[in-house]
């Protein structure tokens, strides 16, 4: 095994006061925690998102909610997500963000399967849940927020009356903090559990070893709070640090994500490769490099993670803003992310070297050790690696078998300790007899001027034999001469002069859209359903 996980146990209590120790503090109350997008352009600061935290925990006790229940919410980015979140955690609860794009009948899994007492939803919801409500036996209560729904309790005029300080109940490292929810390929959404220490260790070894925030610190993170890399990102890692967090509540579009990084010029963003790959197209485009370069001036790096970043954006982006974007790999599972790239010494095509204080191997299909080089099944180690699937034991010894959490990633690494990806093991490619990468293929033809970004799957031939199917968007203003066809060939050619003949796509497809979860990930399995 690579690495080195630490095995002490976390240092802390109730793990809302390490979040506050320092951001918490009298002189520190006045800085600015949250930048918000609406119209007024709100800056919440420490000393008021302190007091939300405090009264949403008296909230929720005034509703019966006790230690080790659970509060599930779904609700956009902003002061009332971290309100909730961490004024759930504070007295013991166990806190649930959900997805807010989800329809009725997930909403209703998700309640139904946490056994949760109380719901938080968008005032957008309502009319989801009341299709719905005669189905969630567990929940007693329904909470509103962002604007009052006629009916409905008001989350903002709840947490008026209540007191701005609340005592933390004391818990242990290993106590349950907050589930979050991981669908995977199969099967139904699992709810990953973790606890204090997670949120911790998470915190002091990515946060702010790696990532390096600290008070000076604004960070924009597009991706949203309740996905596991937004909610690190957004929420326990700036609060420690006592930076400053952009918020972006609406959908993740380049041209807003644009004008929040130009009005308020982070020092440090993290992003998917496919908004990164857009907004570049919106900046050479709409904006100008020197705009561009201006709002990076105080920029450090930008981080990527959730799927493989070509070295062709890397390049570009690069080029584009003078700016490096550091690739990584985090899971649901591991909490955030345990592999990163290290300023000034990114690998192309790799997701890094392990963060210290986590480890990793390569196994194979019965998880034998592989040595460097052999593509195999990726086995984390560490301190924040969740303990279980709520409720699915069988799953749990899949996944959390033998001290670490399987992945669910084909992985290499090289001699020296740098990670790359080859796929999700389940993405994988078997063409003529060999293992195929589709994200290998992906990075080639994000190399052509044309692309803005393609799928890659696996499609049986006349013979029932596997070949590459790509699906390929086409940035804005690019028009092919000689039309599809001709494009096609055009970049079979160009996939062909970069890999073996075997790797080019035997069909290519031009579409408008590839589809993605709400976070930006490629879901090549609804390409599969529909090829």
């Amino acid at each position: 095994m690579l690495g080195s996980p630490i095995a002490e146990k976390a240092p802390i209590g109730n793990v809302v006061d390490y979040l506050f120790e320092t951001s918490g503090a009298p002189d520190h109350a006045g800085r600015p925690a949250l930048l918000l997008d609406d119209a007024e352009r709100t800056v919440v600061t420490y000393g008021a998102l302190q007091a939300r935290v405090c009264q949403a925990g008296h909230y929720l006790r005034s509703l019966g909610i006790g230690e080790g229940d659970r509060v599930m919410f779904s609700v956009m980015d902003g002061l009332d997500f971290e309100a909730l979140f961490l004024g759930g955690i504070k007295i013991g609860a166990v806190t649930i963000p959900i997805n807010t794009w989800l329809k009725p009948q997930d909403y209703a899994y998700y309640v139904n399967d946490s056994g949760c007492r109380a719901v938080a939803i968008d005032h957008s919801l309502v009319p989801v849940f009341e299709q719905i409500r005669d189905r969630l036996g567990s929940v007693e209560h329904i909470v509103v927020c962002g604007e009052p729904v006629a009916g409905h309790p008001f989350l903002g005029d709840e947490l008026d009356r209540f007191p701005e300080t609340l005592e933390s109940l004391p818990q242990e490292p290993d106590d349950t903090a907050f589930w979050l929810y991981s669908s995977g390929s199969t099967g139904d959404p699992k709810g990953v559990v973790h606890t204090h220490a997670h949120i911790y260790w998470a915190t002091e070894l990515f946060g702010i070893a790696a990532q390096k925030i600290t008070a000076d610190d604004t960070v924009f993170c597009p991706p949203k709070m309740f996905f596991a890399y937004g909610l690190g990102n957004q929420v326990y890692f700036p609060i420690r640090a006592g930076a400053s967090n952009v918020v972006g509540s609406g959908p993740i579009l380049p041209g807003p994500c644009w004008d929040l990084w130009l009005e308020h010029r982070p020092t440090i963003v993290m992003s998917v490769p496919t908004l990164y790959a857009a907004m570049l197209q919106t900046a050479e485009q709409e904006i100008g490099r020197k705009a561009v370069r201006d709002a990076c001036a105080r920029m450090r790096f930008c981080v990527s993670g959730g799927e493989l970043l070509p070295p062709s954006l890397f390049d570009r982006w690069k080029e584009f803003t003078g700016v490096e974007i550091l690739d990584g790999v985090g899971t649901t599972e591991m909490t955030h992310m345990f592999l990163l790239n290290r300023p000034g010494e990114a690998v192309p095509n790799s997701c890094g070297r392990l963060i210290d204080g986590f480890g990793a191997e390569i196994v194979d299909d019965e998880g034998n050790p592989l040595p460097a080089g052999e593509v195999g099944n990726l086995r984390a180690f560490g301190p924040s690696a969740a303990r279980e699937y709520w409720n699915k034991p069988a799953r749990t010894a899949q996944v959390f078998g033998d001290g670490g959490v399987l992945t669910g990633d084909k992985f290499r690494v090289d001699a020296d300790g740098n990670f790359f990806i080859v796929g999700r093991s389940d993405d994988m490619l078997r063409v003529g007899g060999i293992w195929v990468s589709p994200t290998e293929i992906e990075a080639a033809i994000a190399e052509h001027d044309g692309v803005l970004e393609s799928a890659v799957i696996g499609r049986p031939d006349d013979e029932q034999l596997i070949k590459p199917h790509a699906y390929i968007v086409l940035k804005d203003g690019v028009t092919p001469e000689d039309g599809a066809d001709g494009l096609a060939d055009a970049l079979r050619s160009h996939v062909r002069d970069r890999l073996a003949h075997y790797k080019c796509p035997r069909w290519i497809d031009f579409v408008d859209e590839l589809p993605k979860t709400t976070t930006g990930k490629i879901q090549r399995y609804k390409l599969r359903a529909e090829a």
